[in-house]
């Protein structure tokens, strides 16, 4: 199950099932069956080291101050970057702030289209959301995406795995928003780009080190980022 082709085919079913787990699945926009498959396939397989090795001072300085730059790099995006190319582009201020454009917006619309079908304030969904995917993501997505995908396309060169290791992390993220109807497509796009970001940069940690301590690590910290900005307003 370690061939690019087997790999890539388990990486493309796997962005489906987060696909329909945040449609038709009952109990969307909160994954399960692809949680448990992104974490059980690379467990069964060994896919990686996990231990820490190769930190030295710089890595640990990589590990703890990449994730707030990218942060930073996030926030640029999304508030100043991405709405000046849709300015450039023709794109009216109100629309560039819409949900079909904006990521925040769609992220809030698609919050209230699941405080709808639970029955609950749409805050709540967003505090258990944000709790499960932090509680998860660091360690669930880099096992998968790094440890298994990465790993196996890596005999067609690194740049190779970590490009489209990276494309099917960042795809994958588009499906957080299939609730939202009409679908957001510019908006999915913005947080695509974001997410192919830090997919290279996650990479870069896993084939710097040799395992997957480093951007497990990361990944938590860039996550809890957010998830603290939330608890303290």
């Amino acid at each position: 199950m370690k061939g690019v082709g087997t790999a890539i085919a388990i990486a493309a079913a796997m962005m489906l099932l987060a696909v329909a787990e945040n449609t038709i699945a009952p109990w969307a926009p909160f994954y399960v069956l692809y949680i448990a498959a992104a974490t059980l396939l690379p467990l069964w397989l060994r896919c990686g080291p996990i231990g820490p090795r190769g930190m030295g001072a710089l890595m640990w300085v990589a590990v703890l101050a990449g994730p707030v730059l990218l942060q930073m790099l996030t926030g640029l995006w999304l508030s100043v970057i991405h709405p000046a190319l849709l300015g450039a582009a023709g794109v009216t201020a109100e629309s560039a702030g819409s949900p079909f454009h904006s990521f925040p917006a769609a992220l809030s619309t698609m919050f209230a289209a699941a405080a709808e079908r639970w029955g609950r304030e749409p805050m709540a969904i967003q505090m258990v959301y944000l709790v499960l995917i932090v509680a998860w993501a660091g360690f669930g997505e880099e096992i998968f995406y790094r440890g298994y995908l990465h790993a196996a396309l890596r005999p067609k060169g690194v740049a190779f795995a970590s490009v489209v290791s990276s494309l099917f992390f960042a795809v994958r993220h588009a499906a957080q928003l299939a609730l939202v109807h009409p679908y957001p497509w510019g908006a999915a796009a913005s947080w695509c780009a974001i997410a192919f970001v830090m997919g290279l940069f996650m990479s870069w940690l896993y084939e710097r080190t040799g395992s997957l301590f480093a951007p497990i690590v990361a990944h938590y910290i860039f996550n809890l980022i957010p998830l603290a900005a939330l608890l303290l307003s």
